[in-house]
């Protein structure tokens, strides 16, 4: 049976040593000549129904491939080196070829990931991007080129996807060691889906804190780029990309501004309370808490929570009396501690 596998022209249409460098009419000439004790390039050209000078080149290029060597006999026979020996040989020799060709094109998709975006000699500052294809991409584009980190301003209504979706871009960045900040606007949690999109997120290394009355999306990495929908209404709208300038260090100067002043908000913050439920996601008190730590006044706290406005302060009269709390104040600051919400943190 293995001779069978050795018989001259019986091979795949893609020939197995293909990967080695050698064509299909090569490992054909090596195949035969393995079958015996050697051969002539007449012999040769005769098992494989080839023209002797055809044969002849043959013979030489498995010469220099060192997979046959000649005798010193006259006419001069050739043999084939043992597999064992040779192949092991050239799988290294290519095993090293292509480490070498993977340190050159990670070095080179290091290199040129920003070029997209990069403010190059005559590139503007600011693109008007149009079309939501172009959007889409960009998104994507400027999460991939991160190194170290992404900035985010998210609030509804959401223009790249449902609000449930999560991005694969920042999971993906996330896995390569990407800082990711978001801050999200309160307003986002009474949408189904976006609490158990934060916490996937949140559970995979993101940062997020809550604030109230975002008045922009934003979306910034690296200080190179950055993404900001011209209007909040008009959904698949025109977004500006901002490449590295003082515009985009002042949005990050925002960003970071309002980021002191957001409230954290913990994995635990968006366990769900009902498993059955996916869009039960927190808690009563730790809703009302989330609500009053981003500055939403009772009036909006009242709406979203589904509660009356004497109903809502009974509640929060009962969480300050069972935290000791005699203020709003003196309330938000022992849940601060009692939560771990820090000013630096």
């Amino acid at each position: 049976m293995m001779s069978d596998a050795f018989a001259p022209g019986d091979h795949p249409a893609s020939p197995a040593l293909a990967v080695l460098g050698l064509a299909a009419i090569e490992e054909d000439a090596y195949r035969t000549l393995l079958r015996s004790a050697g051969a002539s390039v007449a012999e040769l050209a005769a098992q494989l129904s080839l023209p002797v000078a055809r044969a002849r080149v043959l013979v030489a290029d498995l010469s220099a491939k060192g997979l046959v060597v000649p005798s010193r006999q006259r006419p001069r026979r050739y043999r084939a080196v043992p597999p064992d020996i040779v192949l092991e040989a050239l799988i290294q020799r290519q095993a090293d070829a292509l480490a070498r060709a993977g340190a050159a094109a990670a070095a080179l998709i290091e290199e040129f990931r920003p070029a997209v975006f990069r403010v190059a000699p005559g590139n503007d500052v600011i693109e008007v991007l149009d079309d939501a294809e172009r959007v889409r991409r960009a998104i994507v584009e400027i999460q991939r080129g991160a190194r170290t980190e992404c900035l985010c301003l998210d609030k509804p209504p959401y223009v790249a996807g449902p609000p449930h979706t999560v991005d694969a871009a920042e999971i993906d960045g996330l896995a390569r060691g990407v800082a990711y900040r978001t801050l999200i606007d309160v307003e986002a949690f009474d949408a189904p889906g976006v609490l158990e999109r934060v916490r996937v997120c949140m559970e995979a290394g993101a940062e997020v804190r809550v604030g109230s009355g975002l008045s922009l999306k934003l979306l910034i990495a690296d200080g190179q780029a950055g993404l900001i929908p011209m209007s909040l209404q008009a959904l698949g709208g025109p977004v500006l990309l901002v490449r590295a300038s003082s515009l985009l260090e002042a949005l990050r100067d925002y960003f970071d501004l309002l980021w002191r002043q957001a409230a954290p908000l913990s994995v635990a913050d968006c366990a769900r309370s009902d498993p059955a439920d996916p869009r039960a996601v927190l808690d009563s008190e730790q809703r009302l808490l989330t609500r009053l730590a981003a500055g939403s006044n009772d009036k909006a706290t009242a709406a979203a929570l589904g509660l009356s406005p004497r109903t809502l302060d009974r509640r929060i009269g009962a969480f300050m009396k069972r935290i000791g709390a005699r203020t709003r104040f003196q309330a938000g600051w022992l849940a601060a501690h009692r939560f771990g919400m820090r000013e630096d943190a």
